[in-house]
Parts: C-alpha cells; structure tokens; sequence
C-alpha cells in the first residue's frame, strides 16, 4: 500500500524522474520523462533499457559522462537546453547516488522545468546589458550609493573623474563619503541625505580647479523599491559651453548698453558745438582770426563725429562677420600718410609733433580700408592721450615675411591692468584725454579684431607718465 502511494506520487509530480544502475539500465521512469524521451529520441523509455538507447552525439557522449560521474559517488546539478517541440526549453537535473552498505546501488535522476525563471532571468540579464551599455556609452558621469552611502553602480566616466580628482581607486561597495576630503565629505553626505529624505533636486558646482573653469549640473534623485527609498542615483552633465555662452552674451549685452549710453553721449557734445559754432559764424561779420578759431573747433568735432559714427558702422560690421577682405601690396609709407591726413588737424591744435618715419620701399599686403581704419584709431588715440607739445610717431621695420608698424606716444602711458583689459577682456572702458576728450574705447577693440583679421598681431607697450607703443604686423608685401 505505501509503495502504490509512493508511485503515485512520483507519477503526479511535473517533474521528470527516473534511475539507473551500474550498468546505465533503467530501473524507473515515470511518464513525464518516458514521454520526453520518445519526443527527443524516438523511443519511449522504459525500465529494462539502457538510459542512453538511441541517444545520438553528441549528446550521448555528455550525458554517458554525467551517468559515470554519479556512479562514482558524486552528487551533483546541470542546467540543460533544448530545442525540441513539447520538451521543455531549460531544464534543472539533478544526480543523486543511492547507498546500500556503502556501496552504490543506483542513481536517481530528477528534471525539473525551469524554463519560466530561466527566461525571466535572461531578461534581467538583457536588460542589465543594455543600462550597462547606455550608461557606458555617454561623456557624464552616472553612479548610484545605498541608503548607507555605499556605491551600487558607477559607470567607467565617474570612476575615471572621482580618481583624478581625489585619488582613489573606488570600488562598488565602497561607502564613497569615506574616501572624500572635508568639506567635501560633509557637502556631499548632506545631498545625499536631501535625496535619502525623498528630495529630487539639481546643483550647480563651478570647478576653478582647471583652466578654464568647468560647470558641471549634478542631478539626485531618490531609489524606490516597493515605496521606500533604499539609495540615490546621481546623473551629471557638464554644461560649461551653456555656462560660457550664457556668460559671453550677459557681457555682449552689459557692452551693447555701455557702447549706446557712451555713443549717446559722445555723439551730443560734438554735434551740440557743430550747432552752436555754425550759429556763431553767421553771427560774426569779418574776424578773420574768429572765424579761423571756429572753423578749426568746428573741424575738430566733426572729426570726433566721424570717427565715432566709422567705429560705429565698423563695429556693427565685424559683429555680423560681414567684413570681407581684399588685401592687396601697397606702399606703407603712403598708406600711413593716406589714414592720418584727415585726422592731423587735431594733432595741430594740440601742438604736437607727428613724425612718419618710414622708409618708402617698404611693402605690406594688406586690405586699404581696415588698415587704415586701425592707423586712424591708433593715431586718434595717440592724439587723444599726448599732452601740449608732445611727439607721436610712426614708424615701421621688417621682420622675416612680416613688417612691425609702431605708433609711439609721448602721452600720459596706460598701467598694465589697463593693457590686459585691452589685449585679453575687450575691453570698452575709456579715460579721459589730456584735454578731457571722451572716447568709448571702441576704437581699440576695433583695432585689435581688425589687425587679427588681416593675419597680424597686435601688441601694447607702456609705462605710466612715459608714453605708450602701440604696435602690430602685417604681412610683407611683394
């Protein structure tokens, strides 16, 4: 009776059963593995057969080799995949010796169906795989830690950075606050503690550490499972380019405005003297030396009008990047001459001495108007910041295939603070004359951007009370 009770339940049981003996016979099988036998091999399996009857290779020589493993005394487990309709896919096998007197009688065998969890888990191992592959596959860094500050994932960016800023080779597991530095150790365990707390936020860090500054955006966000928060997972992007953009147009726009304001400004006066000094010529009747003295003012605030409003139209130019160029070989000498004509009235009512002392066989391949655009600035400038008296300068030397023009001062100098501004920053800040004339200072970023544009560099000398040297090179002509 409780063998016929046992049977049956060997008989109901979904799992595949049989044993063998010492020569691979069949001493049991119940239904479910006799009927996957046949579907695999074309026979039924019974007791009284040999447990390999009609198996082919080779798969006859793995499984001939598990069965003598087992006889050996050696109990052990594989996993197994078919491909065979009505068979189960993944199978578990189980092989247990039976002991009799110490020795082995026979080797029961079980199968069970793993199929369900075998796929479910090759799913996982899929996705897996592919989070892997996208957290792999990009330039920020992405890592998550435990409720208890231990790190759960990281990808190879964060490892990389974490190691080059503070040395150390991090591991999945470390407790990451561990190997930080105050005040780092305490900036960060607070974040992570704002997320633990169920807060999702986004910071902001500035990196001054490296040449130029980085900013990088550092996302938190908290880890549910089952509605409780067991970890953080942290993102970063680096938006330095975003941060640079959206500080060179803060400082493009504070520039527009200074430039109207001091346009606006500059433009009133002069116009203001042209009007008023245009009403006092119609006035006086017959002074000569009156109407000289008006006609030179009236002559220098035209100048300042011209200039200005040619920077003006200049500078909006080279901001559309509409300035097109077309160099040619010219004799320096008379393009020099040609640039300060205009412009030598304001140096005479001033008094100051203007001495061109270049030689007339040197060439310069360059574009006529932003050449002599930058000459007229230069030399303006110099007019600008000489006192009563003084000498400007210019003059030019060769240099390999490139010719170095110097315009000299001896003007009120500028400090070095006031160079830097001028040669790295733009700047658009300007001082009084030595005769309390106004500028914008747009005459000197104009200069700068236009030498650079003809293939040249440009350079300022100058010491505060001695003067300045104004300098820059063209290409040499042929």
């Amino acid at each position: 009776m409780q063998q016929k009770y046992l049977i049956a339940q060997l008989e109901n049981t979904n799992d595949r059963l049989w044993s063998y003996d010492s020569n691979l016979t069949c001493t049991y099988v119940n239904k479910n593995m006799a009927d996957d036998y046949e579907r695999a091999f074309g026979y039924k399996l019974e007791a009284g057969m040999n447990v390999l009857h009609n198996v082919p290779e080779p798969i006859y020589s793995i499984w001939f080799d598990r069965y003598k493993k087992a006889l050996k005394g050696e109990k052990f487990t594989v996993v197994d995949r078919f491909e065979i309709e009505g068979v189960p896919e993944y199978v578990e096998v189980s092989f247990n010796p039976v002991f009799e007197n110490g020795e082995i009688l026979c080797v029961a065998c079980s199968s069970k169906d793993i199929s369900v969890g075998k796929r479910a888990e090759m799913r996982v191992q899929e996705s897996e795989a592919n989070l892997f592959a996208q957290i792999e596959n990009t330039t920020d860094s992405i890592w998550s830690v435990s409720d208890q500050y231990a790190i759960v994932t990281m990808n190879s960016v964060f490892k990389r950075e974490f190691d080059r800023v503070f040395r150390c080779d991090l591991k999945l597991g470390d407790v990451i606050i561990d190997y930080l530095p105050e005040p780092h150790r305490t900036i960060w365990k607070e974040r992570y503690d704002r997320a633990l707390g169920g807060e999702k936020f986004e910071i902001v860090e500035t990196h001054e550490f490296e040449e130029p500054a980085v900013h990088i955006s550092i996302a938190y966000n908290p880890v549910l499972v089952e509605e409780k928060i067991v970890g953080v997972a942290c993102f970063t992007r680096d938006i330095t380019a975003l941060k640079t953009s959206e500080v060179e147009l803060k400082n493009a726009l504070q520039s527009r405005d200074k430039l109207f304001s001091v346009i606006a400004h500059d433009l009133r006066g002069p116009i203001a003297n042209i009007l008023q000094l245009t009403k006092l010529l119609k006035m006086q009747k017959g002074d000569i030396e009156v109407h000289q003295n008006a006609l030179n003012l009236l002559a220098n605030s035209s100048s300042s009008v011209y200039r200005l409003l040619d920077n003006l139209l200049n500078w909006a130019l080279s901001q559309q990047g509409v300035i097109e160029l077309n160099p040619e070989n010219y004799t320096l000498r008379d393009l020099v001459h040609s640039a300060i004509e205009a412009y030598q009235i304001n140096a005479n009512l001033k008094k100051l001495k203007v001495k061109v002392g270049i030689d007339e066989d040197i060439k310069v391949y360059a574009d006529k108007s932003i050449f002599s655009s930058v000459v007229a600035n230069l030399f303006n400038n110099a007019i600008k910041y000489t006192s009563e008296g003084g000498t400007i300068s210019l003059e030019a030397m060769p240099n390999g295939e490139a010719v170095v023009v110097q315009i000299k001062d001896t003007g009120i100098g500028m400090s070095q603070e006031q160079i830097e501004l001028i040669l790295q920053k733009n700047s658009l800040k300007s001082t009084l004359g030595t005769k309390h004339e106004k500028g914008t200072g747009l005459g000197l970023v104009l200069s700068k951007e236009f030498i650079k544009l003809n293939k040249g560099k440009f350079n300022i000398k100058s010491e505060e009370g001695k003067g300045s040297i104004f300098e820059f090179t063209l290409p040499k002509g042929s």
